[in-house]
């Protein structure tokens, strides 16, 4: 049961907060849309039988110097699934809607010689994606602990129906002292599916905000409010890495 409450907290709480609201609060937050500035493509890739991370960690350092003179504005992330053998890994690239080309960082992982050793498949979704920070203030992890929720809006719910009360939700993760930031994406604004994801600068403070919360008296009424809004997949754990 902790597990459980710990893998949909983020949410959870924001329903909470959220469901209090009257249906007329509910058509109102219709017209909340997110704030979307990044676009985000996701490439699932697994190591040829041969082959070791080491040889993920020799293609870095010159395919990172080829985003950059193609793709100034870029970013790239790493995703290790905590879950599963260290064969796998996720690249994440990510940018501004202006420049984001995903073709062109297929090109680059090809004349690169990402093929040399892993098969990288490229998700057919690419997401839009809106960062939530507290007090607004932009964190930038080198390292970092990520917790993903695919997640689907049930009826008469949407983004605006939780976003009203992120702000006092963010106070709430404040008060954790936590290095803390979370990214609400969506295929397009339409969709009643979403995908959550919580950043924590390190596993200590994952353990930190765990604690906290499963402290909380109200964590059972947290989380069946947290089941009136969405209907979420088990959560997926990483250590993930900034490399641009």
């Amino acid at each position: 049961m902790f597990k459980y409450l710990t893998s949909f907290l983020i949410l959870s709480i924001l329903a909470a907060c959220s469901s209090e609201t009257g249906l007329g609060d509910q058509r109102s937050s219709s017209l909340i849309k997110p704030n979307f500035l990044i676009k985000q493509a996701r490439y699932d890739c697994l190591l040829s039988k041969d082959k070791s991370l080491n040889s993920l960690e020799a293609f870095i350092p010159n395919f990172v110097i080829k985003i950059k003179e193609s793709l100034p504005s870029a970013g790239l992330e790493i995703f290790f699934n905590q879950e599963t053998s260290v064969n796998k890994f996720s690249l994440f690239y990510l940018d501004n809607n202006i420049n984001f080309s995903s073709a062109i960082v297929s090109d680059l992982m090809n004349e690169e010689g990402m093929s040399d050793f892993a098969d990288c498949i490229i998700q057919d979704n690419q997401m839009l994606s809106s960062n939530l920070y507290i007090d607004n203030k932009v964190l930038n992890f080198d390292s970092f602990e990520v917790e993903v929720l695919d997640c689907k809006f049930n009826d008469a719910y949407n983004y605006g129906t939780f976003s009203i009360e992120v702000d006092s939700f963010l106070n709430l993760i404040r008060k954790q002292d936590v290095l803390y930031f979370a990214k609400f994406q969506q295929v397009n604004e339409l969709s009643s599916e979403f995908t959550w994801i919580n950043y924590l600068s390190s596993n200590s403070d994952k353990d930190i905000l765990y604690k906290g919360w499963i402290n909380e008296q109200d964590s059972i009424i947290i989380q069946e409010s947290f089941n009136i809004q969405s209907t979420c997949e088990s959560s997926t754990s990483y250590r993930g890495y900034k490399v641009l």
